[in-house]
């Protein structure tokens, strides 16, 4: 008989749809949701972005507030009434079939009380210290009191935590106080299908020699120290381009950056392109950018990059800041190029290998594809994090 998994999300903006604007959620939940099912699990879902208007997720989550206070507010309650709400309705809906409860965590809301009170162990996924991100990065949330309560106590009462590094167990752990052991840590994974080479024609923008990011356009992207970057090497001799795909709260101030170093007619924004056309745009690049910082307030990086495997499957090797996954997932010169986390300097000293491989670049990519492509898939993450899950809830009987 197939185990039964209760997948459910309370954040109205995370959805499986194709028209949601937050892409990387809905990555991550497709991708657990297909591993399950590939390893012969029953999956119930209980996902609020599934369920609201599609105008709601087709906006632009930072233009739904405009960082004013009253609206902001206003979606904050909003939250918290329908976390009430939906914690009743998840329940009612799945309680009585489903062997596990898991939850992707939301800001200002959780689902999986009634669960754990019935005995069905709740399990937690968190990409982040959401609280901290809401209200340093996206300016999202005013009750980041009560956020960070409820979050931390959502760590804390629920019978295992996923976290997506060390990193971020080492923080979960630090600020909620949950035991170590009953976290288990699974990096983001890839849909090596969807990011495959061979079933896309590039899309190059610039004759010449490409760098590209795709992704959200946050401070803890980077994308100015690698414009900075790419104006020195420019002033050196050097023939880059760059192609940003995507948008955020940043995306006016780092085109007007563009500008000001007059490198604009080499750096090209094309701002959010349906999802289905990601891989295109990848395939176009000579490189591929993940340049990472530390998070405000935080003072480390706690993230599992998706385009750090997206970009590998893609058979792209990659320019990418030391931090945890980087370090893991990288072979200097053979999978990709290192830099230290905020440092110019050794961007542009990883740059500039890179350009110099030239024309060794294809085999390096395909190298990093092989990579992904035995240990890196989303099946591989799921089962992996199940044998994991199994243990911490076996220890607890």
């Amino acid at each position: 008989m197939k185990k039964r998994l209760g997948f459910i999300s309370a954040a109205p903006r995370i959805s499986t749809r194709l028209e949601t604007q937050v892409t990387g959620p809905r990555t991550r939940v497709l991708g657990l949701i297909r591993g399950f099912e590939a390893l012969d699990w029953e999956v119930k879902t209980f996902i609020m972005g599934d369920r609201v208007p599609q105008k709601l997720i087709a906006s632009v989550p930072e233009k739904a507030t405009n960082g004013k206070f009253f609206p902001t507010l206003a979606a904050d309650l909003a939250r918290l009434i329908l976390s009430t709400v939906n914690t009743q309705k998840s329940w009612q809906e799945l309680g009585s079939h489903v062997d596990w409860a898991f939850e992707f965590t939301a800001t200002l809301q959780s689902l999986g009380w009634n669960f754990k009170r019935n005995g069905i162990p709740w399990i937690v996924h968190t990409e982040g210290i959401l609280y901290q991100e809401s209200k340093a990065e996206r300016k999202s949330i005013v009750l980041s009191g009560i956020a960070r309560h409820l979050e931390m106590r959502t760590y804390r009462e629920c019978d295992a935590l996923v976290c997506v590094s060390e990193t971020l167990k080492e923080l979960v752990v630090r600020e909620s106080g949950v035991l170590p052991e009953k976290v288990v840590v699974i990096p983001n994974g890839v849909d090596t299908d969807m990011f495959d080479p061979g079933r896309y024609k590039p899309k190059r923008l610039f004759p010449g020699f490409t760098i590209g990011f795709v992704g959200g356009l946050y401070m803890w992207q980077a994308v100015d120290l690698l414009l900075e970057a790419l104006h020195e090497l420019r002033l050196e001799g050097m023939d880059l381009s760059l192609v940003v795909v995507g948008d955020g709260i940043m995306y006016e101030t780092w085109r007007t950056q563009a500008q000001s170093l007059g490198i604009d007619s080499n750096v090209t924004f094309v701002g959010r392109v349906p999802w289905l056309e990601v891989p295109e745009y990848i395939a176009g690049f000579d490189v591929c950018y993940t340049g990472q910082v530390e998070i405000q307030q935080v003072g480390k990086m706690y993230h599992s990059p998706l385009k750090l495997y997206e970009y590998m499957a893609m058979a792209k090797p990659v320019v990418a800041s030391a931090f945890e996954d980087a370090k893991r997932m990288l072979q200097e010169g053979e999978t990709g190029f290192l830099f230290e986390p905020s440092n110019q300097k050794d961007l542009k000293g990883a740059l500039t290998r890179a350009y110099k491989l030239k024309e060794q670049l294809p085999l390096l990519g395909q190298q990093a594809r092989e990579a992904v492509l035995t240990q890196h898939s989303w099946v591989a993450r799921v089962k992996t994090m199940i044998a994991g899950l199994e243990q911490i809830l076996a220890n607890k009987q």
